[in-house]
C-alpha cells in the first residue's frame, strides 16, 4: 500500500491557519478607497512645560473643524468666528504672556497632516508596518470582540547621530477578516547633544479604527509624550475625535 506523505496527510486533517499579518496588509490595501466622507474633527490638548519649577506653564488647546475628504482631496473649514477668537487670544497674550490661548493652540495643532492621518489611517499604518518586525501573535479581544493581537518591534525612522538608544513597539488588534480594530505604538529615545546635553523622550499613540464604505478611518486618537533635557521637563497630551455626518 502506497504511503501518503505526512505533510499532505496533515493538510487533509487540520484546517489551514490564516496568516493574520498577510490578512492585515491585504485589508489595509483594500481600505484605502476614495470613498467620500465628511464630518467634524475635534481636538483637546494640554502642554506642560518646566514641570516642578516656579515658572511651570500649562497651555490647553481646543478646536473643532468641519472637513470633507474624497477624490478631490481634503478640505478643512475654518469658521470666521473661530479665527476671530484665536486672534483675540493671541492679542491678549501680547499683553500678558501667561494668558491662556486654547483656541489659537488648538488651531495650530489641528492642521492638514493631523486630519489626514485620521481620514486615511491605512496609509499611516502601512508605513509603520514597513519598518516593523513581527515579534508575536496571540488571541485577544477588543471592546468585547474576539481579535488577534500582533506585536511588532519598530525600527528608528531615520538615523540620528545624537540618538544613542531607541526602543519602539507597535501593537495591532485585528479582526477575523484582517481589518484593524485598534493600534498602539510606543517609542523611547535617549541620547546626548553637544557633549554635555543629555535628553530623554517617550511617546505613545493609540488609534481606534472604524470603516466607512471601503475606507478605514480613525474614530479616536490619543497621543501622549514626555521629554527632559538641559534642565527642562515637559509633557504633552492630544486627544482627537472624528465624527462622520
Amino acid at each position: 500500500m502506497r504511503l501518503i506523505p505526512l505533510a499532505a496527510l496533515l493538510l487533509t486533517v487540520l484546517p489551514v491557519q490564516a496568516d493574520t499579518l498577510s490578512d492585515l496588509k491585504a485589508a489595509l490595501q483594500r481600505l484605502q478607497a476614495e470613498t467620500p466622507i465628511r464630518g467634524q474633527v475635534t481636538l483637546k490638548s494640554e502642554n506642560r512645560n518646566n514641570e516642578g519649577k516656579d515658572d511651570a506653564e500649562v497651555q490647553p488647546g481646543q478646536a473643532q473643524l468641519s472637513f470633507e475628504d474624497g477624490p478631490q482631496g481634503l478640505r478643512l473649514a475654518y469658521p470666521q468666528t473661530l479665527l476671530n477668537k484665536a486672534l483675540s487670544e493671541d492679542q491678549a497674550k501680547d499683553q500678558d504672556p501667561k494668558a491662556a490661548t486654547p483656541t489659537a493652540n488648538g488651531l495650530r495643532e489641528l492642521g492638514y497632516k493631523e486630519v489626514r492621518e485620521l481620514t486615511r489611517p491605512a496609509e499611516v499604518l502601512s508605513r509603520q508596518l514597513a519598518r516593523a518586525t513581527l515579534k508575536g501573535e496571540k488571541a485577544d479581544s477588543w471592546q468585547g470582540k474576539p481579535a488577534k493581537l500582533l506585536s511588532f518591534e519598530l525600527q528608528q525612522r531615520r538615523p540620528d547621530k545624537y540618538v544613542k538608544k531607541y526602543e519602539g513597539q507597535l501593537d495591532v488588534w485585528v479582526a477575523a477578516d484582517g481589518t484593524p480594530l485598534a493600534a498602539r505604538s510606543t517609542q523611547k529615545i535617549s541620547g546626548r547633544a553637544y557633549v554635555v546635553i543629555s535628553f530623554e523622550m517617550s511617546s505613545q499613540d493609540e488609534w481606534h479604527f472604524g470603516v466607512s464604505g471601503e475606507r478605514l478611518v480613525v474614530t479616536r486618537k490619543l497621543t501622549t509624550g514626555s521629554g527632559s533635557g538641559a534642565g527642562e521637563k515637559g509633557q504633552q497630551r492630544r486627544e482627537f475625535a472624528l465624527q462622520l455626518s
